[in-house]
Formats: structure tokens, C-alpha cells, sequence
């Protein structure tokens, strides 16, 4: 691998270093599918959708399409049979849609209710949307397993819960005010003491778009759209 020469040892041009055009070239290389997603649409949106279960007042992207985004949705607004449409930069290219729930467990008092969003999950298969047309797809509704699926949980693990929430809001005592109400049956309540009970909601829907690119589904952006889990 080494040979002699003017008076020391010359390293191998396997072990040298890559000129900087090759790595320059690399990174191009490396840059440029992700340049290609970013581009490949220049907007999405999901029309207003009356349904006989739900409504939707609708939405749509603003300015460049990104990789992932949020969308916190309205009291009252859901995604469900509402129409998704993709703007394509460019004609010509194929698309689909798949959707994921993820639920939450939530504490509710009659009107009041506590979000445990950062605990535990049950999250879906992915499930791909109707096509009404090339960039048009129709949201499904989740089934009722979808929607009340959730982890077997200890009332141990419930309580280190729902203090957590309570640190993290810088509200130490929130915690007994939510624990007393799980603890106290409803009979031995005080008017100062929350009744309260556990619930199981969607808190994100996640939403894919793919092109499809060389026989494989490439991951265009995810759309995540959080409801609101309580009244």
C-alpha cells in the first residue's frame, strides 16, 4: 500500500484526501432530494366540509409548503370526510394520502378538563384516504377503536401523570385539586372537591402526502391537526 520515494514514505492515494469538488458533489447529492420535496408542492388545502357528524370551517398552507407543520383546530372542527387537495408545482406526478390517530387520556370535570397530550398513546396503522380525483382525497373518520384506544395504565402511573402536567404549568397544587376528585366518590363530594373522570380522545391526526417517485412513495409533508380533546 506504501512505497519509498525521494527520501520517505508517500501515503497511498487510496487514503488520500477527496478533492473538494467531490465533496461538494456529494453534499449536492445528499441536498438535492430534499430540495426536490420542498418544491414538489406549492400549497395544500382541505375545503370546508359540512357533514351530518361533523364540520370543518377549513384550512389551508401558507407560503412554502414544509416538511411537517401543526395545525391546532378550532372547538367544534374536525377533519373527518373534509376534502384534502394538494397544489402541484409541477403536472404529471402521482399522489396519495394516508392518515394516523394518535389518542390521549384526558381528566375531565363536567366542563373542565385536563389534557395528558405528554403521557401515554395508542396510535393507528396508517390508512390511506380515498382518492376523489389526482389531488383531491377525502379524510376518513376514524372508527370508534381508533378513537377510544389507549394503553393499559396503573393508578400509580396516572398520579406521577398528572403531577408532571402540574410541575411542568408551575402549579404544584393542581395536581391534589384533579387526584382528590379521581379519589373521592361522588357521594362524599364537597362543593370545593372536582368530580372528576378519566377519558380517552384523538389529540393528533396525522396527515401524509406522497408523490410517487422511481416506483417508491416518497413523504412530500405531514400535516399534524390537533383538536381539542375536552368541551
Amino acid at each position: 500500500m506504501f512505497r519509498e520515494g525521494g527520501g520517505g514514505m508517500k501515503e497511498s492515494r487510496l487514503f488520500q484526501s477527496p478533492h473538494p469538488w467531490a465533496l461538494l458533489l456529494s453534499a449536492a447529492l445528499l441536498c438535492a432530494p430534499l430540495v426536490v420535496h420542498a418544491q414538489t408542492l406549492s400549497g395544500v388545502r382541505v375545503l370546508p366540509h359540512a357533514g351530518p357528524d361533523y364540520t370543518f370551517s377549513g384550512w389551508q398552507s401558507e407560503g412554502p409548503v414544509s416538511a411537517v407543520q401543526t395545525v391546532p383546530l378550532d372547538l367544534g372542527d374536525q377533519v373527518y370526510g373534509a376534502t384534502l387537495q394538494v397544489q402541484p408545482a409541477t403536472s404529471g406526478e402521482t399522489y396519495r394520502v394516508r392518515v394516523q390517530y394518535e389518542t390521549s387520556l384526558g381528566l375531565s370535570a363536567e366542563g373542565p378538563h385536563l389534557d395528558l397530550t405528554e403521557w401515554k398513546h395508542c396510535v393507528s396503522d396508517w390508512q390511506v384516504a380515498q382518492a376523489i380525483d389526482v389531488v383531491s382525497f377525502e379524510l376518513p373518520t376514524p372508527t370508534s377503536e381508533q378513537g377510544e384506544c389507549f394503553p393499559a395504565y396503573t393508578q400509580a402511573e396516572l398520579t406521577a401523570a398528572v403531577h408532571a402536567y402540574a410541575r411542568n404549568a408551575g402549579d404544584t397544587g393542581m395536581a391534589e385539586r384533579w387526584l382528590d376528585g379521581l379519589r373521592t366518590p361522588p357521594l362524599g363530594m364537597s362543593q370545593t372537591t372536582l368530580s372528576v373522570s378519566p377519558f380517552v380522545a384523538i389529540s393528533e391526526v396525522r396527515v401524509k402526502v406522497e408523490v410517487l417517485r422511481t416506483g417508491k412513495w416518497i413523504e412530500v409533508t405531514r400535516i399534524v391537526f390537533a383538536p381539542p380533546m375536552g368541551c
